[in-house]
């Protein structure tokens, strides 16, 4: 894909976090001299979760598919932000906290008001709240990132899009789910129930089906306890 657009040589490579998709491609980077750079917290979760999420893919791809893919780690790490240049163009890379996993970075190029989210932002499909997650963080890096009013956003999943579009099938879900579980643990609900809690103004989010429930689940136990 990259061949396509430019011969010039790949000088450095983003993990925007720390799942499988983030960054277990580094190896084939780093044997064609491509500097790796991720947060701090980002690198600590790809190595708690190295293990399991080769796992994984084991089952998901098989062994033939996945021959050759060995976790090979970040030689750059920041803590909450990083400033590169190349040909003359700057961009920032900003760790605003824990979000979809615990790591999660944008990418920002200001010169042409750009925003590279990582996993910050889902479009067009709903996004997953997992154990590692942090539906409250998610909010607030959501709004770190978009306090820079992007002209385009490139999301972690989905086409690219503007910031209105990414507001609605991110932030607007996370904002509703969270507003809406507070009441019902409010009210006494319990973790059985959650489920049940609406989110049928997203419906039209793709596997929302799949999702949508293990969402709330997943919100409810991060909320009993803030």
């Amino acid at each position: 894909m990259i061949g396509t657009l430019t011969d010039q040589p790949v000088k450095f490579v983003i993990d925007t976090g720390g799942q499988d998709h983030r960054w277990l491609g580094n190896g084939y980077w780093k044997e064609h001299g491509a500097e790796i750079i991720t947060s701090a917290d980002a690198l600590a979760d790809q190595k708690a979760r190295a293990s399991l999420e080769l796992t994984m893919l084991d089952a998901l791809v098989g062994k033939d598919a996945l021959a050759g893919t060995e976790p090979v780690y970040a030689d750059t790490t920041f803590d909450e932000r990083y400033t590169l240049t190349l040909g003359g163009r700057e961009i920032e890379i900003t760790h605003p906290g824990p979000a979809h996993t615990p790591g999660d970075s944008f990418v920002w190029l200001p010169a042409e008001k750009v925003m590279f989210t990582g996993d910050i932002v889902f479009v067009g499909r709903i996004l997953g709240v997992l154990d590692m997650s942090s539906s409250k963080g998610w909010v607030e890096a959501f709004e770190a990132m978009a306090a820079y009013e992007p002209t385009h956003v490139v999301p972690g999943h989905g086409p690219a899009t503007d910031l209105a579009t990414a507001t609605r099938d991110t932030y607007d879900y996370l904002t509703n789910l969270r507003s809406r579980m507070a009441d019902y643990i409010d009210d006494g609900g319990d973790i059985i129930g959650s489920v049940d809690v609406d989110q049928s103004q997203f419906e039209y989010l793709a596997d929302f089906d799949t999702l949508a429930k293990r969402n709330a689940q997943a919100v409810f136990s991060q909320m009993e306890w803030e």
